[in-house]
């Protein structure tokens, strides 16, 4: 039961962690529905930084071409999620859709990670030296993120 529950907060987070990446919602790429950060650190700085019209029309089109490229995996696990919604626990078909549903939330967690590794360097390479020096230099001063509580 409990790797079963795994896999379905695991396409969970797939399927948000995908919408949140490729920026949907009409405050713009990089934002949540509620007008949040999306993508940590990096793209928090980066809202912080005197970017010319040109800068930020370059770098929406990257989350625009990155939200193209997430749209069939978008659906692909959403489909898979809603299959395994409505599987019987106990069968041989729930059984495999929760194989798959573990396989694909490996494989998306792993995209996912070399795509923001990917759309950061897009971004990086739009900054000027002193924009880029100026972004290392507010990513130092963030503090550490909180430590996971040990049970």
């Amino acid at each position: 039961m409990r790797t079963q529950l795994t896999a379905v907060t695991l396409i969970a987070g797939i399927v948000l962690s995908s919408a949140a990446l490729a920026g949907r919602g009409p405050e713009g790429p990089g934002r949540g529905p509620h007008g949040g950060p999306h993508g940590g650190p990096f793209m928090h700085e980066l809202r912080d930084l005197d970017l010319s019209d040109a800068q930020r029309e370059q770098i929406k089109g990257f989350f625009d071409a990155r939200r193209e490229q997430n749209k069939a995996s978008f659906k692909a696990a959403r489909d898979l999620h809603r299959s395994f919604e409505l599987a019987t626990p106990g069968t041989a078909e729930y059984r495999t859709l929760t194989a798959q549903m573990a396989d694909a939330s490996a494989a998306e967690a792993r995209e996912r990670t070399l795509e923001m590794a990917e759309l950061r360097t897009q971004i990086y390479g739009v900054l000027t030296d002193a924009q880029r020096k100026e972004l290392a230099q507010e990513l130092a001063h963030r503090p550490e993120p909180p430590k996971p509580r040990e049970d």
